[in-house]
């Protein structure tokens, strides 16, 4: 659920390829600085009503970081 709006989210928004856009990408090979996390952050609490604290943010390495983040407090 949250992977296909995260997806269109990097792409759309970032120019990330949606066929690099998998649960195994890391966030550093999708060229995403630490404001960018942070903006998709933002976007991903206002989307699903998760807050994600800065400091838990940046142990984030992959996108299946962040989808399992999100996902484990719906």
């Amino acid at each position: 659920m949250v992977l296909p709006y995260l997806t269109s989210l990097l792409t759309d928004r970032y120019g990330c390829d949606s066929d690099e856009v998998t649960m195994a990408a890391r966030l550093d090979d999708l060229n995403l600085t630490a404001d960018d996390r942070g903006e998709i952050a933002l976007y991903l609490g206002e989307v699903y009503g998760v807050d994600i604290p800065a400091d838990e943010l940046n142990d984030f390495e992959t996108v299946e970081d962040m989808v399992g983040f999100v996902e484990d407090r719906l």
